[in-house]
C-alpha cells in the first residue's frame, strides 16, 4: 500500500515537471506561422511531440539522461512526501477524553 502511494505521488510530481517543461518550451518559442499552426491544430502538435519522444529520445543520450534524472527526482520527492505525511499522521493523533 505504501509503494502505491509513493508511485502516485511520483506520478503527480512527474506530470508537474512535464507540464511545466512543455509550458516553458512553448512560451519561449518565437511567434512564427509554423508554431501558430501547431496551436490551431492541437492533434498535430501532440503527434509531433510524441513522434519526437519516440524516435529522437533514444538517439540522444543527454536527453535520455535528463529524462532518467527527472524520473528519479520524481520518485525521491514522492518518497519524501509519503514519509512526511506518515510522520504528520503519526504525530497528530486524536486525543482520547479520559
Amino acid at each position: 500500500m505504501r509503494w502505491i502511494r509513493v508511485l502516485g505521488f511520483a506520478a503527480v510530481y512527474f506530470c508537474i515537471y512535464a507540464f511545466s517543461m512543455i509550458y516553458f518550451t512553448i512560451r519561449s518559442l518565437p511567434h512564427t506561422p509554423e508554431y501558430s499552426g501547431y496551436f490551431q491544430d492541437p492533434w498535430t502538435a501532440i503527434n509531433t511531440i510524441l513522434g519526437y519522444a519516440v524516435f529522437e529520445l533514444p538517439r540522444q543520450p543527454l536527453m535520455t539522461l535528463a529524462l532518467f534524472i527527472l524520473i528519479a527526482q520524481s520518485f525521491i520527492l514522492g518518497f519524501v512526501t509519503d514519509w512526511g505525511l506518515r510522520i504528520l499522521k503519526r504525530s497528530i493523533q486524536p486525543r482520547r477524553a479520559v
